[in-house]
């Protein structure tokens, strides 16, 4: 981190945190295909009154929810005329991505995903592997917007 606060290398910490959900999904499945896990449910089945933490609806309601208008700022229309003239604010997704990453890596860090295999433990899991799911889906079109190719397996 530069004395400014800013991260020198945002790039590469949300490549980092794209490859760090990947991997949370893949132990969950291989714990699912060993039979630790039942296999996540469906989205209507989900109890997310079981996400209490405040980083937990950060994420949903910062980041998730708002990540359609963010494109619309990101992309916006000058005047209307015969040629068509874009004004593209790529640093606003660039932003977006780095406090998105920051804001998960905190989370991930404090919170465990992968609980115990305790059925009552279940309800909570499932909802934090949806909003992880969300996150991750707003991390690669975000780096898909700029034309960053996210990975796709660790």
């Amino acid at each position: 981190m530069r004395e400014d606060g800013t991260y020198v290398s945002t790039g590469s910490f949300v490549m980092y945190n794209c490859a760090r959900l990947i991997m949370l999904f893949a132990h969950f499945q291989q714990a699912v295909d060993n039979g630790t896990f039942p296999p996540l449910p469906e989205l209507e089945k989900i109890d997310f009154s079981t996400l209490r933490e405040e980083q937990e609806w950060s994420l949903l309601l910062t980041y998730v929810f708002t990540f359609p208008d963010l494109v619309q700022q990101t992309i916006q229309n000058m005047e209307p005329s015969d040629t068509t003239t874009l004004n593209i604010h790529t640093h606003k997704m660039c932003q977006m991505l780095g406090s998105l990453s920051r804001c998960l890596s905190s989370y991930y860090s404090r919170y465990h995903v992968l609980g115990e295999a305790r059925p009552h433990l279940y309800p909570q899991m499932f909802a934090r592997l949806y909003l992880l799911k969300a996150v991750h889906q707003v991390l690669v079109n975000g780096l898909q917007l700029i034309a960053v190719s996210p990975l796709s397996q660790v």
